[in-house]
């Protein structure tokens, strides 16, 4: 009854002390106590017992067998917890009365059996019902024995026990204060019990928080946390850690971090496992994973994981993508660089532009005055052009170097594709070249919101480039169009030419890298510069069939609503409008 570790108090949580259902322990417990109840007095009453009266024990084990059915019934059809187990004591008290007083009353070996109700009242219910069960049970015993006491003076020839000798009522009072004992003991112990469960229940509850606490940070962290034992099993990872190393959770956990370098993360487990071997840590440390066929750098911290006794059972990394912290590093080496391209620009405009002039001035002059024939005229024509380089070098490194903020406006992409058709077919004349050059915008009522003069610089250093490469023959087809569910605009560059070379891809956009011989460097820089400062991006790709494909996006934002457009939106036309131009 009493010796489970710890009590379920009647109408609290099952889950509260750990224990469904306390009234059907508790007939549990019962169906023993009649078993044990019904030996004994079977057992008596063979012996011929002369104090056992076989009908009122029938009587009663039979009230104790109904008690034990009806209690059954009840929890089976869900009643309350509490009235039943008040109910199911209630009975097993009377019934133990009953048999105590016609097992011989106060010669009965059965009152003992009184401190197991106690005890359930204490375990299941609180001290008050302990107390309230132990008195009854006194009051049964003590109450019996009174009785039968007066019915023996009552009797004319005081036949029969000798109820009121000194044995007898010594007994009954020895058990009446055992009751009250027992009530007292079971229920105070019971009380502690419950306290400690509660303790229990509540440090579980604390532990169950910071566990899930420590899960909720762990899943928060933007840096990966990886940890494994000391056999290399992963034993635990966050969501960002799956994330930067493009795994699925299901698949790391449990998994050993050396048969993973198929995933790319063996670069990853050469700097883990050691650790988790005994190693010495690793710190503030940097490698490269291989994801996809990208390299992505990470930088992270390795420490070891220790037991109770500072054992090491294992090691934990917190590892952080750094593609984009070497993004930044490069954009602010390259603004650096071009703060010095700016100072160096401004230094070649100061002290060579004004004598170049001059020098070119005195040269045309010349020209006009004297009498050249043969050499000394190509002489003149050269110094002539190549001032004329010069001078466009110059500029070049101005534009480059000078390039002013940023003006977004609203205006047609349709009267931004016209005005660029006309620049380029006035350039491919003056070249004196043959290319076909298609421009389209979808949707053709579209509407951009960009810097206007930059976007078209953008796109004329883009064609004008294509053509150069094309020799001037060839096709040249731009697109523009939305991308990205609507949210960025695309601006697409196709030619015919021989493509991208291999060597110079990577660099393509830095300044002063060129492969065209007499050109500076600087017409793709600036349109990434172009493109960077609208929040874009440009890339080059090789076309299929031959050919290069330069593509530039950049994010489609709103603009104040007092702000007006540079241009009047075009009017209506059809959804997909190609202009052809052949110069």
């Amino acid at each position: 009854m009493a010796t489970g570790g710890g009590s379920d108090r009647a109408g609290s949580p099952a889950s509260a002390g750990g224990r469904v259902d306390p009234a059907s322990r508790l007939l549990r417990w019962r169906l023993v106590l009649a078993v044990v109840l019904a030996v004994v007095t079977a057992v008596a009453g063979l012996s011929d017992e002369p104090h056992v009266w076989r009908p009122g024990v029938l009587a009663s084990l039979g009230l104790l067998c109904t008690s034990l059915a009806v209690s059954w019934a009840a929890a089976m059809a869900g009643a309350r917890q509490r009235p039943l187990i008040v109910m199911q004591i209630a009975c097993d008290t009377v019934a133990l009365g009953l048999l105590v007083q016609f097992t011989g009353g106060p010669y009965s070996a059965l009152p003992l059996a009184f401190c197991v109700p106690v005890m359930c009242a204490a375990h299941f219910l609180d001290r008050r019902w302990s107390l309230v069960t132990a008195g009854t049970a006194a009051v049964l015993v003590g109450g019996a024995h009174f009785g039968l006491a007066l019915g023996w003076l009552a009797a004319p020839d005081h036949a029969g026990p000798d109820y009121v000798s000194g044995w007898p009522v010594l007994i009954t009072a020895l058990h009446m204060s055992l009751f009250v004992v027992v009530g007292l003991v079971s229920g105070d112990l019971s009380a502690k019990l419950e306290r400690r469960r509660r303790e229990q229940a509540r440090s579980q509850r604390q532990v169950e928080q910071a566990r899930r606490e420590v899960r909720d940070i762990l899943d928060c962290l933007q840096s990966g946390l990886l940890t494994v034992d000391t056999r290399g099993l992963v034993t635990r990872v966050n969501p960002a850690c799956c994330r930067i190393l493009g795994v699925d959770e299901a698949h790391l956990l449990g998994a050993p971090l050396q048969t993973l370098v198929d995933e790319g993360l063996e670069a990853l487990a050469a700097l883990v496992l050691p650790v988790a071997a005994g190693g010495p840590p690793v710190h503030r440390g940097e490698t490269t994973l291989r994801q996809q066929g990208v390299l992505v750098p990470i930088g992270l911290n390795v420490s070891h994981v220790t037991g109770a006794r500072g054992e090491v059972t294992g090691a934990v990394v917190v590892f952080t993508d750094l593609t984009r912290e070497k993004e930044l590093t490069a954009r602010r080496r390259e603004t650096d660089r071009l703060a010095a391209v700016g100072e160096l620009a401004a230094s070649i405009a100061h002290e060579i532009r004004n004598p170049l002039a001059s020098i070119r001035g005195s040269v045309e002059m010349l020209s006009g005055e004297l009498e050249l024939e043969g050499y000394q005229r190509q002489l003149f024509d050269l110094v002539l052009k190549e001032s004329a380089r010069v001078n466009s070098i110059i500029s070049d490194f101005l534009a480059y170097s000078r390039m002013r903020p940023v003006s977004r406006r609203c205006f047609s992409a349709a009267g931004f594709r016209d005005e660029t058709l006309l620049l380029l077919r006035q350039h491919v004349a003056a070249a004196r070249g043959d290319v076909r050059v298609t421009a389209e915008v979808t949707p053709a009522d579209l509407e951009l919101v960009a810097d206007p003069a930059q976007l078209t610089q953008l796109a004329l250093n883009l064609a004008i480039n294509a053509c150069e490469a094309m020799r001037y023959h060839g096709r040249l087809r731009l697109a523009l169009h939305l991308v990205g569910g609507g949210e960025t605009y695309e601006l697409v560059v196709t030619d015919d030419g021989p493509g991208i070379e291999a060597d110079i891809r990577d660099d393509l956009f830095q300044p002063f890298k060129t492969t065209k011989e007499g050109g500076t460097g600087l017409g793709l820089s600036v349109v990434a510069r172009i493109a960077t400062a609208h929040g874009g991006t440009v890339r080059a790709e090789d076309a299929p069939g031959g050919g290069a494909i330069f593509r530039v996006r950049w994010p489609r934002v709103e603009l104040p609503a007092d702000q007006p457009a540079a241009t009047a939106a075009a009017e209506p036309a059809p959804e997909r409008e190609t202009v052809l131009v052949t110069v």
